[in-house]
């Protein structure tokens, strides 16, 4: 493999602690709790009209309570992002205001049952979850797993794998498809 310190990869320099193995597991089983979903996330500018859009569709898998869409998002210092709402039963006491009470998302769900491919119209921070760029670094959270426990994708299996390589889609996001095929060959070196 080539040395981690100097993978870049698009402009993109690559964290080792994304090549390494680790005993790590995605984000597809069906008994998740949504720790991630905790908190609400930064948006794109055009990521705000791309859900609207569809406010109708994700209206019908959200409760009552959050129907308003002028409470959908908040306005940070300088960014845009996803409103949180008070949630007892999740384990940050909070939650994004798309997540459903079986812990799905609504975008995701309104996103799969219209066939708009992936990631839909999730936020693009939210789809490269728990990978992440900052600073130019493609990275893994290592935040959110030590803040909540019971997060299933930080649960240990028996078969370790390296982070690109499990969360392939979100690293596909993030790099394009000819950009992770270029990790792919980097890491092998």
């Amino acid at each position: 493999m080539e040395d981690s310190d100097s993978l870049t990869v698009n402009g993109i320099r690559i964290n080792p602690d994304v090549l390494r193995k680790d005993s790590i597991r995605g984000c597809a089983d069906a008994r998740c709790g949504a720790v991630c979903c905790s908190g609400g996330v930064w948006l794109r500018d055009d990521e705000a009209p791309r859900i609207h859009a569809w406010a109708r569709e994700i209206k019908a898998c959200l409760p009552a309570e959050r129907h308003d869409v002028s409470t959908w998002f908040e306005q940070g210092n300088h960014e845009l992002g996803t409103n949180t709402v008070d949630d007892p039963l999740h384990q940050g006491q909070t939650c994004c205001v798309f997540l459903q009470s079986d812990r799905m998302c609504a975008l995701q769900v309104v996103s799969r049952a219209n066939n708009l491919g992936w990631p839909g119209i999730k936020p693009y921070y939210c789809a490269i979850y728990p990978l992440l760029i900052e600073n130019g670094v493609l990275s893994m959270d290592d935040q959110t797993p030590l803040l909540y426990e019971g997060g299933l994708c930080r649960k240990s299996m028996p078969q370790a794998n390296a982070a690109y390589e499990l969360y392939r889609d979100e690293a596909i996001l993030i790099l394009g498809e000819d950009g992770y095929r270029e990790l792919l060959d980097k890491a092998k070196q």
